[in-house]
């Protein structure tokens, strides 16, 4: 928004301080067909009760389905591509998510 005032007083600009948001539509990963057997990853990014999440989750699927084999994945702030990629090349066939406050 451009203010002009009279000669000689100037042009003062107001710039608003507010980003321009851009989405994008990400649809949900397709649901595994069975969990017996397979590789779950755990994904924490260290904010405290998270981990105490993610272990109740493994406690769970652990008592409802044979053979699994989970993978722990944490790192603090900021996340970086690094751990993604290594999430991406784990060879999980599940990743669960966990944050906390």
């Amino acid at each position: 928004m451009t203010f002009r005032g009279n000669a000689g007083e100037g042009i003062l600009e107001v710039l608003g301080p507010v980003a321009l948001v851009g989405s994008k539509a990400i649809r949900p990963a397709s649901r595994l067909g069975v969990l017996s057997g397979c590789k779950i990853g755990l994904y924490w990014n260290t904010k405290p009760g998270g981990d105490l999440g993610l272990e109740e989750v493994a406690r769970l699927l652990e008592e409802r389905f044979q053979d699994l084999k989970f993978e722990r994945f944490s790192c603090g702030h900021p996340h970086g591509k690094e751990i993604l990629e290594k999430v991406a090349k784990s060879g999980c066939d599940a990743i669960i998510g966990a944050t906390a406050d």
